[in-house]
């Protein structure tokens, strides 16, 4: 008994070191590429961003932290950080509600579903500059699209310039980051739709659930890890907002989000170091608030 006992364990441990190896050899391309095109780039960056680093300045001091501090009396940094969380939670939101409700009609659609999903995923698949320069056309104030159809309408837009004061042109860029990436929040929570079993919504049906009852108490509960996948996603992408601004507004201060500003003084002012500095920030600072909710949806959430 002594020696098959033994034999048991020793083929187990052989059997947990074959897995662990399996597992890490399988793993091994992806840790090899992750550590190479994100872990080293930031630990470099990281480094640099301890020193002054100016092409016209010649030699790279060490500063210690003066690049991180300085951003706490960069009033134009402080404006852009207001941009950029209105965008955050302007476009998280509207990401999420719009597009659960969207998936959900898809998910009610039996003939010509693929042609439906086509044309939604169109706008996600167009580069960002495309997306802006067609709205920079809607928005136009004298032919623009969108001043023609409230004007006909009866609304007094005619002319209508929609970037002349901050709330509108903080809605308007909003508007153009959604409609680019809403399409990836639907294909999301489709897919976790359409893997809920009929059963249930028969069931449903049966204790007499009404559609809405069925869409806020079946299909939400089920589908919450999905919309915490989109809303990560959401948030990392609206943090990473720069196309829409950059073409609809330019460098104005009125909608300029924090990786507009990394541009213009990394670029614009040659002030590399600080760019870094503000660039691991904004990284950090979108890594921890994506991590904020994402452990709130999946807190309840079971795996067994």
């Amino acid at each position: 008994m002594t020696s098959a006992a033994s034999t048991m364990r020793g083929k187990r441990g052989i059997g947990f070191n074959a897995d662990t190896m399996l597992g890490l050899l399988l793993a091994a391309p992806i840790l090899i590429t992750m550590a190479s095109l994100v872990f080293y780039p930031m630990l470099v960056t990281s480094w640099d961003s301890l020193h002054r680093v100016n092409p016209m300045q010649p030699g790279t001091p060490f500063v210690g932290l003066a690049n991180y501090t300085r951003m706490l009396s960069d009033k134009q940094l402080g404006m852009s950080w207001m941009n950029t969380f209105s965008y955050v939670i302007l476009a998280v939101l509207a990401e999420t509600v719009f597009g659960v409700l969207a998936a959900a009609l898809i998910n009610q659609v039996k003939v010509g579903r693929q042609w439906i999903l086509a044309a939604v995923i169109l706008p996600w698949a167009l580069p960002g500059v495309v997306n802006a320069v067609i709205w920079l056309w809607i928005y136009q104030p004298g032919a623009g699209l969108l001043n023609g159809i409230l004007t006909s309408l009866g609304l007094p837009f005619e002319n209508h310039i929609w970037f002349n004061d901050r709330t509108s042109a903080i809605m308007a860029v909003t508007v153009v980051h959604v409609w680019r990436m809403m399409p990836l929040t639907i294909v999301i929570v489709l897919a976790a739709m359409q893997s809920i079993p009929d059963h249930l919504y028969q069931a449903a049906r049966i204790d007499g659930a009404t559609n809405f009852q069925m869409l806020t108490l079946v299909t939400l509960p089920l589908v919450r890890s999905a919309i915490a996948v989109s809303m990560t996603n959401a948030t990392v992408q609206a943090f990473n907002l720069f196309d829409e601004a950059w073409v609809l507004a330019g460098a104005s201060l009125e909608t300029r989000p924090v990786l507009v500003q990394i541009y213009l003084e990394t670029f614009q002012n040659l002030r590399f170091s600080y760019g870094m500095a503000l660039s691991l920030t904004i990284t950090f600072v979108s890594l921890l608030v994506s991590l904020v909710y994402v452990l709130r949806v999946y807190r309840n959430t079971r795996y067994d």
